[in-house]
């Protein structure tokens, strides 16, 4: 019964995926996909629609990217004794194997934009035919003139 439970959590956990948060701005964002990746994809559809709208974003790029290294040393000790054939004398050898490896790490990060992001503002034009935009009524600033800026700044 145990094993039957250990083996339905393994499967579990297997079968999760979410997509963490990386960068936002207000024109798109960076998200990192964890564990399965059909499951994260998932999630990070719906992060990008959720600050976009329902499809409305594209996604730039897509894939693995380095974030560092990861080192993996592996130290096997073998101790051998040895005993004369009399068995009065008994010797021992050690020996030490080290194995050093160093790879690259690497996550898979999805780069959106929202479509239709707007652009910095522009500065407003009159429409043709120099009429000024409707508003309110443009003329000189009302009530008194502004006072000496304060000093000792």
């Amino acid at each position: 019964m145990l094993r039957k439970a250990s083996l339905g959590l393994i499967m579990a956990l297997a079968a999760c995926g979410s997509a963490r948060l990386i960068q936002q701005t207000p024109q798109g964002g960076t998200l990192e996909l964890q564990g399965d990746h059909g499951k994260a994809m998932e999630d990070a559809n719906n992060q990008m629609s959720a600050q976009c709208g329902p499809n409305n974003f594209t996604i730039m790029q897509q894939g693995e990217e380095p974030v560092g290294t990861d080192t993996y040393v592996q130290q096997n000790d073998q101790t051998t004794d040895h005993t004369s054939r009399s068995g009065r004398t008994t010797t021992t050898d050690n020996q030490t194997n080290t194995v050093q490896s160093t790879r690259t790490a690497t996550v898979w990060r999805v780069h959106y934009q929202c479509n239709g992001a707007m652009p910095a503002a522009a500065p407003m034009q009159p429409p043709p035919g120099g009429q000024p935009p409707a508003g309110p009524p443009q003329g000189p600033p009302q009530g008194p003139p502004p006072g000496p800026a304060p000093g000792g700044y």
